[in-house]
């Protein structure tokens, strides 16, 4: 009876810290980026088959805020980043990627978790990972900032576990330069991840360069925004296929952006 007793107080002694601070905070909120993007590419002749859209829906469930005091936040977060070849015939999707984690954030400089990234496709067309990682992000002055992301877990190409959908395709690292102008009406950002190649062909490197412009000065959420992306890591299914035709797309389109600049940069 007594470690029952024992067993309640400790329950009940963490609830009087966790539940207050739940409040602080709104249970749904954004957590990367939400864009819906359209656009062609640069290395070819725009057409229906090689233009395309892009759109990411990202959204974290606010868990605990200011973990007994310090100042850790936990959260679990969902976001899901659509490759749609909407000007083909019948408008199909080329690839969904489902990003599922659970998260820590301090500061808004430090942000680390744990998260399986899967497109959701079964046999030899299959692409997941799943791996721990940690970002930081240095301020530098008064409108730049410097994120540094690394990340190390397990990959799979079809049903067999590979490290190629990180050395190749996808990353260990990141590094991010980014930039936010005056009354944060404009930010910019490019992005580069490192990639090991193995031949003569792969690249080594995926690079995003991206331009938002907020478009009311009332609203710090609505943004105009152009996007640039070099490399093989925006569709999986584009990872160990063969043949795969790598793009370079410039989009344009409407974003809503995260108030925490570190989410803004996070790749």
């Amino acid at each position: 009876m007594r470690r029952v007793f024992s067993k309640l107080a400790a329950i009940a002694s963490v609830l009087m810290v966790t539940l207050p601070a739940l409040a602080q905070k709104p249970l749904l909120s954004v957590f990367k980026e939400n864009y819906f993007i359209s656009g062609v590419p640069l290395n070819t002749a725009p057409a229906y088959n090689t233009s395309d859209a892009k759109y990411q829906v990202s959204v974290r469930f606010n868990a605990v805020q200011d973990l007994a005091g310090s100042g850790w936040d936990l959260f679990w977060g969902y976001t899901q980043l659509s490759v749609w070849d909407v000007y083909r015939p019948s408008n199909p999707f080329r690839e969904n990627t489902y990003m599922n984690g659970l998260y820590a954030a301090w500061d808004d400089r430090v942000l680390a978790g744990y998260e399986h990234r899967s497109n959701g496709r079964d046999g030899a067309d299959s692409r997941s990972l799943d791996y721990g990682f940690i970002s930081y992000t240095q301020p530098v002055g008064e409108h730049f900032a410097v994120q540094a992301t690394g990340r190390f877990g397990i990959g799979s190409i079809g049903n067999d576990f590979s490290l190629e959908m990180f050395s190749r395709y996808q990353g260990y690292a990141n590094i991010t330069l980014g930039y936010r102008g005056s009354g944060d009406r404009l930010d910019a950002k490019l992005s580069v991840t490192p990639l090991f190649p193995s031949g003569f062909r792969d690249i080594s490197a995926n690079v995003t360069g991206e331009v938002n412009y907020r478009l009311l000065k009332a609203t710090d959420w609505f943004y105009l925004t152009a996007q640039y992306h070099y490399g093989y890591d925006e569709a999986q299914i584009d990872s160990a296929t063969p043949g795969v035709f790598l793009k370079r797309m410039f989009r344009i389109g409407l974003s809503v952006q995260p108030q925490s600049f570190m989410q803004r940069l996070f790749f």
